[in-house]
């Protein structure tokens, strides 16, 4: 009778001892910190829509050109002005480039679809 009694016992301990052993094994979360959070309130993007644009030094059509940009072109707009009361004018890490160059979006997602549909 008393065999009957310990071999439950006997069970159970083997059953926890191996899942024990199992959980000592600690699994590390990694979190994906590549890109400020797509969905970010404060933060635009911009799609270039001609083929080619020139980022300016200043908000000027005759302000000197830091490079170059093509369309389909996905950009972070870091600030913007008006220039003349008249155009909007967007800066990025590269220099300025004019509202009539690229269209804006609310987020990375977004962007990105509208350029994959210009290509």
């Amino acid at each position: 009778m008393r065999r009957f009694l310990l071999l439950p016992l006997k069970f159970c301990f083997l059953i926890s001892l191996f899942s024990c052993v199992s959980c000592s094994s600690k699994k590390e979360i990694v979190f994906d910190n590549s890109e400020p959070l797509a969905l970010a309130p404060d933060v635009q993007w911009a799609v270039v829509i001609e083929p080619y644009a020139a980022f300016r030094k200043n908000t000027d059509w005759s302000s000197e050109i830091n490079g170059h940009c093509r369309k389909g072109d996905i950009l972070q707009i870091k600030g913007n002005a008006v220039f003349n009361n008249a155009e909007n004018w967007y800066y990025f890490d590269e220099g300025w480039l004019p509202e009539s160059v690229i269209d804006i979006y609310p987020n990375r997602f977004k962007a990105e679809n509208a350029a994959g549909m210009l290509k």
